[in-house]
């Protein structure tokens, strides 16, 4: 084996054009495949960095009304289904929240998790400094909480003595309790986190509510239990509550999901769908280098059928021109990783951050195994056929046709049918890069509701230890807007909450006065936010009639709102909504609210995603419904105006002095972080689309180049007989495109029957759109004409007494 290695290696350094092209093409496919394994191998194969991982499982509420199998449930609920779950060792609920390190040189904002303290045995972890809280700090009076190691060194610069010393988060003191061990994170998906603290505290108004739905639950199934009986066991406790609790549980039961599956099954299908991608890239990949390879034994084939006249095994030829492969898929794949080195650095800077643990790639133990096994597989795909292929027995044939320079129908065949391969590959991925594309197009053009443009966002938190009141919340947020509005180059100054494409959302249920109560569980739904008067004018959404807020909607004024288009067609079908009046349902021992007169009808507005119709909204005035969160908005006229950061947190200090100011972000830029996925799925599919038609149009030229090489003694005979020069330019076209035309066919047929899997990653498009196989069609017709036409030109040049003394 070393011996044919040797020997391998001496052919191939005697050949280096061939060997550089052939290595080039392989690094080409085995790089990109590498590169997308190495995410695949983060996001969907790596266990969760857990003790035993396959016992998490994430809990959802489920909706049977509207169909939704993902929902948060309220803490009442998530407490009894940990009381009463028998499959479960410890059951966790957990929601984002978020706090100001103030009291020091500089405030920062830093990003939490408020947790049961069920988190710690539910997950299997524990502090590497210090201790964690336990369900005795479960109440809205606990003030500890516990830092991750990434805060603990950028914030505290690794303190040795931080656990149980104080520190001011909001304006309130907390213990440190414990430090959590280096690389914990959780939610494993989601943005840093920098402590968790318990979570009664952070929303004690919600705690007994169970109307309330905000929280997520991870549990960790006890040993010997199946998800599928964690999930019967759920679905059993939801059915007992809903009949013990119509009003709120009502047509709400739970599911229970692999965590693992959880985390990757929204980035799952684009993943695949890359990775097929990539893999289709190399085997066009190897179908040029299996041509060069056909090319290259075709031309030593009166050697091997001399060295085999001489009594060389046919075993022995092959095994040595798979030398020659599995070298060129060796020194192929070296260079892969070197590419994919590259491009992982690209994916971990310009990847979508909601892929899991994308920030993770490497060049690891399975990316090196993923890669030599590309290469062993490279190996079989195109060296081992045409090794048997320039092997066959028939010595006195392949003397004879060797001796003139004929090539034989088999290799003939062969190259026709890796063209055809290459051809119907390729259009494959530029159909799915070509839908993919549209998708994208159709999502850029889809309409917010509101006019983005020129739009820019802060999010404000008050501290409730120093804002404690409603009152203080509608004088903070009315002084700094009216400010706000007054500065040259600001068009109005709103605010809102929960903003679209913020991340968050609130729904309420509702009845209509004048309609008869609905039965329970079947109440009328809604999202709702509550604004300031100008935050219409700020967003750009138009008003449709009625009026919108004014000065005179007060805490002592009659309750008002307004609805979206969608409420009042779907809620006031062929009536006007202007003047008709809902009321709020709330908790079971909750008061009525009075009711609240729909004052006017603005349009509708997408809230989560473009690729989401929007909803039945309403919308409460702040001054009714004072928030301290919120969202101020502020519309300019110049898209970057200067120094209006700088004013912004001078206007702030006015009021407070201590308060932080967050940064002003365009609003594009939030609605742009959630095309990230898509326009990530597009670029990819897109570029190695491009890489195959490339790769096909150098195998095309390739096949016909070398076909018109070793037939130009026949050409010379063809044209001393007469034949035309366009003769022979129509005879290459016409045997080059009819195995074209074949691939476009197979090609075709493939995708109608592989881009159905996409349906999901598509908005607006069908997988049979005929607008983009027609393209499709035409541009790889159009590379094919081009890597088809410079061969068929030399073919028209011969010199019919040159070619007949050809060899």
């Amino acid at each position: 084996m070393i011996a044919d290695l040797k020997f391998a290696l001496r052919m191939l350094a005697k050949a280096p054009g061939f060997t550089i092209v052939a290595i080039l093409t392989l690094a080409l496919g085995i790089g990109a495949n590498s590169a997308i394994f190495s995410v695949i191998d983060a996001a969907l194969l790596q266990a969760l960095p857990f003790p035993e991982p396959r016992q998490l499982v994430a809990i959802w509420s489920q909706t049977t009304r509207e169909n939704s199998e993902k929902e948060t449930e309220s803490v009442p609920d998530y407490a009894d289904l940990r009381d009463q779950s028998e499959t479960l060792s410890a059951l966790a609920a957990y929601t984002r929240t978020g706090a100001v390190l103030n009291r020091t040189e500089e405030s920062r904002q830093l990003y939490g998790l408020a947790v049961t303290s069920d988190i710690f045995p539910a997950l299997g972890v524990s502090p590497a400094r210090g201790r964690v809280y336990t369900r005795e700090n479960d109440n809205i009076d606990a003030r500890v909480l516990v830092l991750t190691d990434y805060a603990w060194k950028t914030l505290f610069n690794a303190d040795p003595d931080i656990v149980g010393k104080q520190i001011s988060l909001s304006w309130r003191s907390y213990t440190v309790l414990g430090i959590m061990p280096p690389g914990f994170q959780f939610p494993v998906e989601s943005r840093r986190v920098d402590y968790l603290e318990p979570l009664h505290p952070v929303v004690p108004e919600w705690v007994n509510n169970r109307d309330a739905h905000f929280i997520s639950m991870v549990g960790r199934l006890k040993p010997g239990v199946t998800i599928q009986q964690c999930d019967a066991e759920m679905r059993t406790i939801a059915a007992r509550l809903a009949q013990q609790y119509p009003k709120s549980n009502m047509n709400r039961s739970e599911r229970v999901f692999s965590l693992h599956n959880d985390i990757v099954g929204d980035v799952r299908p684009a993943l695949l769908t890359i990775l097929a991608a990539v893999v289709f890239v190399l085997l066009i990949a190897c179908a040029n280098v299996a041509n060069l390879l056909l090319a290259r034994a075709t031309a030593r084939r009166r050697e091997i059928a001399i060295r085999t006249a001489l009594g060389a095994s046919r075993a022995r030829i092959v095994r040595q021109l798979l030398g020659e492969g599995f070298l060129l898929s060796i020194f192929g794949a070296a260079g892969g990783l070197l590419l994919a080195g590259w491009g992982m650095d690209l994916l971990r800077g310009f990847g979508p951050q909601d892929v899991p643990r994308i920030g993770q790639i490497a060049i690891n133990g399975p990316v090196f195994a993923f890669t030599f096994v590309a290469a062993v597989f490279s190996t079989l795909v195109f060296a081992l056929v045409p090794a048997l292929q320039v092997t066959r027995p028939n010595v006195n044939e392949s003397l004879q046709e060797g001796g003139r320079g004929a090539i034989g129908p088999e290799s003939n065949r062969l190259r026709r049918l890796l063209v055809i391969t290459q051809v119907a590959l390729s259009l494959l991925l530029l159909a799915s890069a070509g839908l993919l594309i549209k998708s994208f197009a159709n999502l850029r053009a889809a309409k917010p509701g509101f006019e983005p443009s020129h739009a820019l966002v802060a999010g404000f938190i008050l501290p409730k230890a120093k804002y404690p009141e409603p009152e203080q919340h509608r004088q903070f947020f009315e002084q700094i807007l009216l400010k706000l509005a007054a500065l040259p180059g600001v068009e109005a100054a709103g605010a809102a909450f929960p903003m679209p494409f913020s991340n968050n959302d609130s729904s309420s249920t509702f009845s209509i006065v004048g309609q008869p109560p609905r039965p329970t569980g079947q109440e009328l739904e809604a999202s709702h936010l509550t604004i300031t008067p100008d935050y219409f004018r700020a967003m750009g959404t138009p008003l449709l009639s009625g009026r919108i807020f004014n000065s005179h909607d007060t805490n002592d004024s009659a309750p008002v709102v307004i609805v979206n288009d969608v409420f009042a067609k779907k809620y006031f079908r062929g009536k006007s909504a202007i003047g008709q009046q809902i009321t709020l349902n709330h908790g079971e021992n909750e008061k009525p609210t009075p009711p609240k007169e729909i004052v006017g009808i603005v349009g509708g507005s997408r809230h989560q995603s473009l690729a989401t119709e929007p909803l039945p909204e309403f919308y409460i005035p702040a001054s009714q419904d004072p928030s301290r969160r919120m969202d101020v908005v502020i519309r300019t006229r110049a898209i970057e105006p200067s120094g209006l950061q700088a004013s912004l947190r001078n206007i702030v200090h006015e009021f407070d002095k201590d308060l932080f100011v967050p940064t002003l972000e365009p609003l594009e830029k939030r609605i742009g972080a959630t095309l990230a996925q898509p326009r990530f799925n597009m670029f990819l599919l897109g570029t190695f689309a491009t890489v195959a038609m490339i790769l096909a149009g150098i195998g095309i030229y390739g096949v016909i180049a070398y076909t018109v090489a070793q037939r130009t003694k026949e050409i010379g005979i063809r044209m001393a007989l007469g034949a035309q020069r366009i003769d022979m330019l129509t005879m290459i076209l016409w045997q080059s495109f009819s195995v074209i035309a074949i691939g476009l066919i197979a090609g075709i047929l493939g995708a109608l029957a592989v881009t159905r899997l996409m349906s999901s990653q598509l908005y607006n498009v069908s997988t049979n759109d005929v607008s983009i196989y027609a393209i499709v069609v035409i541009v790889l017709s159009g590379a094919a004409l081009i890597a088809t036409y410079f061969p068929a030109r030399r073919a028209m040049a011969v010199d019919p007494m040159v070619a007949l003394r050809y060899e």
